[in-house]
């Protein structure tokens, strides 16, 4: 049994992993989640598991802690825009400024992230030169951090590589991809360039994909998502992209998402 203060810091892509290792985990605890724009789902999920949780404003998410009993287990969730992914230099200082903004007030915190681009960019060694709170992000079964939200679902690069062979130029579809695909693939970035070629948006990203050479979309079921919706949300990212709908069978591994809440709870105080 542990206590303390574990804070998290995510992306709505990987939101399915830190719902089922919060459920999963029997130990009581004290859910507070940020008051953002991001964090819409992620209570709409934590409602259908019956879990209860506190909202509370971004202002006291990263200043205000009196009023938590060190004695118990907390966990503080913080949601960051989805659409940060496609700027990963902006994404990488918005996070890094949160571990700066939070690591004095809490034991440990845990990046629900994969590098989205950051290449060679490990956050839990660079944040060992700036303080003393454990990090932690993803790593597959070989120790490397996961390198993307795909690599989370099939535990790490060796995994990812196979995958890769199997599926070659197939894009990869993890439940909460599928989800929110339109806002994954249509972002701003999108729309502006959209914009410059004269195209509707969504014609835009469809003829980008068939520009790249892209047929199949390919859906991994890592069991986080109930089948009947996993289907649906596929099925309309598949038709909305312009792609035939395939599925990699046999890839999905829980390895690096419970690896990751385990070892950042081991890292607090026991009880």
């Amino acid at each position: 049994m542990k206590r303390g203060i574990m804070c998290v810091i995510a992306c709505p892509l990987l939101e399915n992993e830190l719902v089922h290792s919060l459920y999963n985990d029997s130990q009581p605890k004290r859910i507070l989640l940020a008051d953002t724009d991001a964090s819409v789902s992620i209570r709409r999920k934590l409602d259908s598991k019956g879990m209860d949780y506190e909202s509370i404003s971004v202002d006291d998410f990263f200043n205000k802690r009196d009023n938590l009993d060190s004695s118990e287990y907390n966990v503080l969730i913080h949601m960051n825009d989805l659409g940060l992914h496609s700027e990963p230099a902006i994404l990488r200082e918005k996070v890094e400024n949160q571990i700066l903004s939070l690591a004095e007030s809490c034991d440990c915190i845990a990046l629900y992230y994969g590098l989205c681009g950051n290449a060679m960019w490990d956050p839990s060694v660079w944040a060992k030169s700036v303080t003393s709170t454990p990090v932690f992000i993803f790593r597959g079964c070989d120790g490397e951090v996961c390198d993307d939200c795909v690599g989370v679902a099939v535990s790490g690069t060796a995994n990812y590589i196979k995958l890769l062979r199997k599926h070659t130029g197939q894009l990869f579809l993890i439940p909460a991809m599928a989800e929110n695909w339109r806002l994954f693939f249509g972002g701003e970035k999108s729309k502006e360039a959209a914009e410059m070629v004269n195209m509707d948006p969504d014609e835009y990203v469809k003829w980008f994909f068939e520009l790249c050479g892209y047929q199949y979309a390919c859906k991994i079921d890592t069991g986080l998502m109930d089948p009947a919706d996993l289907e649906k949300y596929s099925q309309d990212a598949a038709d909305g992209l312009g792609l035939s709908l395939t599925e990699a069978v046999g890839f999905a591994n829980m390895f690096s998402t419970d690896s990751m809440y385990d070892a950042c709870k081991d890292a607090l105080p026991n009880l």
